[in-house]
Parts: C-alpha cells; sequence; structure tokens
C-alpha cells in the first residue's frame, strides 16, 4: 500500500461517519454544560458582540480587540469550502443536506463558544505584553499532568496542517478561479499572493488583524450583497429551495427501503461534514485567534464564537445553498466548480464568482498563517516564527502551480486528527467552561489560572 493510499484509508476514518457523530455528541455535551447558551443567552450574545463592536476592548492582555480576534477567526473559516463545499454537499447529499448543517452549526456553536472561553482562560501571557493561546495551551496547562502531551501532539498537527488545508489548498483554488475568469497566469497569481500574505504576515498579529478587520467585513457584505442580486433573479424558485431543504432532509429523494437508507447516510454525511469543516468547531484552530482577544473575562470572546460560527454557517453558507438550489443548476452540474460558477447566472456573474472565491481563500491563507506560526512557536520557541513564515510563503507562491495533490491530501487527514485532542480536552475541561459560564453570569471576577 501506497502513502496516498494509506491516508486515503486513515481520512476515511478522521472525516467518517463516526468521527462526525463524535463532534456532534461533543456539541451537544457543551450546549447541555453551558446552559444551552446558544439559545438562551441569544440576546445577549447579540448585544455583547455585534451590538458592541465600536465599544470596548476590554481587560488585560491580548493585543487586539474582540472583534479583530473574531475576524482573523472568521478569516480562516470562510474560504473555499463555504462555496464550493457547500455545492458539493449539496451535489453529493441533496438539499437535505443544508438542514444537517444547519444542526452541525448549532451545536458547533457550543463548541466554538468553549473553546474561545478556554483559549482565553488559559492562554500564556509574557513580559512584552503579547500572549498566546489556542488548543496546545489549554490542552498542557488545564488536563491533568498525564494528558498534558496532547498541547504538544496538537501543535504539531496543526503546524504541519496549515501548509495545506490553510495554503496549498487555497491558493491553488485562487489560482485556478482567477486563470478561468480573467486569464491570469497561475504564476502571477502565486507571487501576488506570496508577497501581500509576506507583507501581511511579518506585522504579526496586529497587522494580521488590522487586514482581517478591513476585509472579512467588505468580503462579507460584497458577498451578501452579490448573493442577494443572485437570488432575486430566482425569487420565483426560492420558496421553493427552502421546502426542498426540509423535504429531502430525510433521504426523501430516495426510492425506498434501502435506498431511502443509503440516500439518508449520505444527506447526512454530506451535511454534517460541511457544517464542522465548514465552521471549523471541534477542530479548535480558530481558539488562537480568539485567545488574543483584549476581554476582562473569557466568556465575553465565547460570545464572539457564536457569532462566527453563525455568520459562517447559517449566514454565509445558507445564502451559497439557496443560490445552487434556487438556480436549479445542482440537478444538471457534473462537479462542484462547475455548479459553483454556474449558479451565478447573471451578466458579470463568473467575474463575481471568481472574484468572491479569490477573496474568501485569501484570507484563509492569512489566517492559517498565523495559526500555524503559533503552533510551531508553542514547539520550538520564537526562533521559529521567521523560518515558518518564509517557508508558508514559499508554499503559497508554488501551490498557485497546482500538482500538489498528495501533500494536500495528507494535510487534510492532518486537519481532521488535530481534532481528537481538542475534543477530548473539550470534553475533559467541560466542567471548567461550566464554572466561568456561571461566574461570568454572577458577577465574579474573573481568575486566570496560575
Amino acid at each position: 500500500m501506497d502513502l496516498l493510499s494509506l491516508n486515503a484509508l486513515l481520512n476515511r476514518y478522521v472525516w467518517g461517519p463516526e468521527m462526525m457523530l463524535v463532534f456532534l455528541a461533543v456539541g451537544l455535551y457543551l450546549t447541555v454544560r453551558t446552559g444551552f447558551v446558544q439559545f438562551s443567552k441569544i440576546g445577549i450574545i447579540f448585544r455583547e458582540t455585534l451590538g458592541a463592536i465600536r465599544e470596548r476592548a476590554l481587560g488585560a492582555g491580548g493585543e487586539i480587540t474582540p472583534f479583530q480576534a473574531t475576524m482573523v477567526a472568521l478569516g480562516a473559516t470562510m474560504g473555499q469550502g463555504n462555496l464550493i463545499g457547500v455545492t458539493a454537499a449539496i451535489l453529493i447529499g441533496g438539499p437535505g443536506a443544508i438542514f444537517w448543517m444547519w444542526i452541525a452549526g448549532i451545536l458547533g456553536m457550543a463548541t466554538k463558544f468553549a473553546e474561545a472561553t478556554l483559549a482565553v482562560h488559559f492562554r500564556q501571557r509574557y513580559a512584552d505584553g503579547s500572549v498566546s493561546g489556542g488548543p496546545m495551551f489549554y490542552l498542557s496547562r488545564g488536563l491533568p499532568k498525564g494528558l498534558r502531551w496532547l498541547g504538544g501532539l496538537y501543535a504539531l498537527l496543526a503546524a504541519l496542517a496549515a501548509f495545506g488545508i490553510g495554503n496549498l489548498t487555497q491558493s491553488s483554488a485562487m489560482a485556478g478561479s482567477l486563470e478561468a475568469a480573467f486569464g491570469v497566469p497561475v504564476g502571477l497569481t502565486g507571487l501576488f499572493v506570496a508577497l501581500v500574505a509576506a507583507f501581511i504576515l511579518a506585522g504579526g498579529v496586529r497587522r494580521i488583524a488590522a487586514f482581517a478587520q478591513t476585509l472579512v467585513p467588505l468580503m462579507l457584505l460584497g458577498f451578501l450583497a452579490a448573493g442577494a442580486y443572485a437570488l432575486a433573479m430566482h425569487g420565483a424558485a426560492l420558496a421553493g429551495a427552502f421546502a426542498a431543504i426540509f423535504q429531502h432532509a430525510f433521504g426523501a429523494q430516495a426510492a425506498a427501503g434501502g435506498a431511502a437508507g443509503y440516500a439518508l447516510q449520505q444527506t447526512l454525511k454530506a451535511g454534517v461534514g460541511r457544517g464542522i469543516f465548514s465552521n471549523e468547531a471541534g477542530l479548535g484552530s480558530a481558539a488562537i485567534a480568539h485567545a488574543q482577544a483584549q476581554v476582562d473575562h473569557p466568556v465575553r470572546q465565547g460570545f464572539w464564537g457564536v457569532i462566527e460560527v453563525f455568520l459562517d454557517t447559517l449566514v454565509v453558507n445558507t445564502v451559497m445553498a439557496l443560490i445552487v438550489l434556487a438556480s436549479g443548476v445542482w440537478q444538471e452540474a457534473t462537479s462542484a466548480p462547475q455548479a459553483f460558477v454556474a449558479a451565478w447566472d447573471f451578466p458579470g456573474g463568473s467575474s463575481v464568482a471568481a472574484i468572491v472565491l479569490a477573496l474568501f481563500v485569501f484570507t484563509t491563507l492569512v489566517s492559517w498563517g498565523f495559526y500555524g506560526e503559533e503552533a510551531a512557536g508553542f514547539l520550538l520557541g520564537d526562533g521559529i516564527r521567521w523560518p515558518y513564515r518564509i517557508t508558508y510563503i514559499v508554499f503559497a507562491f508554488v501551490g498557485a502551480l497546482g500538482g500538489f495533490e498528495l501533500l494536500t491530501a495528507l494535510a487534510d487527514t492532518l486537519n481532521g486528527l488535530m481534532a481528537i485532542p481538542n475534543l477530548l480536552g473539550l470534553v475533559l475541561l467541560g466542567g471548567v467552561v461550566a464554572g466561568l459560564v456561571r461566574g461570568f453570569f454572577r458577577g465574579e471576577p474573573w481568575r486566570p489560572p496560575r
């Protein structure tokens, strides 16, 4: 068995239905432990986040505002998975896959809440005022001594996975879309991506945050505006698209008996898988960004984790899904990239699709560069940061040229493996999260662990 075949076998387990059930189970467990925070506190969550973007950067520690930290995290999660990935989920699992994507997203809100909360609670503060945090810190500082090695394992997986899932895959998608839409040579795209990403990453978390704070909201609003126009072109079909999501949620498009059971399995797998992969709840990666926030209590940043999943899965993914369903291209297309472009079937639509995809993947590439660097720094110290950045930039250039299927396949598996230590840690630290939630709503001051 060659390496590619071995990786494919392992990938089927780490992204298989059994693992997806684990993601959902952990999300349900954390929903209960947090008092159903994504439901019971939704009004407070919106007031404390989107309702107070310009009002506060609270507390000691952290180098960027809570909003900036969330934009860095959202920049990483909003990639080609929200566009081509959602389209692929519909082609594989039918319209009903979107229903299960919503379920995964709703449970994922509690997971992301816990990740962001723990990231701030267990972050490491340094003498110069900077901080580092994320799963590698809450695993190595919060778990019993016999399990603290899981922090190092997570960091190793994240540092390696960033080169593929956050870099090669994204650079290749951007180059391909710009070449198809505008005839831009892939080498030129690769050079542009490498140079701009190098400038942003060289400035550290503050420059990355300034970039994300500016581009991610504009990108999101631009996508929603273009999406609204695309949906308006198919206004008569919109109600039918919504209805199809619920009608097909339980495999109703299949004939009967075993065929129906298989259809339901495919629908569940496609929908839940897309929800997990898109918002990254359970993978722990976004916690690395949330740890940088200037907040007076970890739970406040946990609220932003809920909003991150809401925007990524319940807003962006849903709009993309409705465009694909209302346009009807999902019934005829033979591939997800083809269906994605065909769904924007208005004058200039293919150009809009290319630009949207390019922006989404570029923000992912930048944010994952920061994630990988933080993970490498945890393992090997600050001396590895510049060598890691330089290597990451080289990968961004060569990724645009294509031909790295083995590396991207390996990185996809590493990305899935990241979830194993993180999910275990979330379960074991569920009591800590519950205690922080109780303390916050009782008005008790936060005491960071020593």
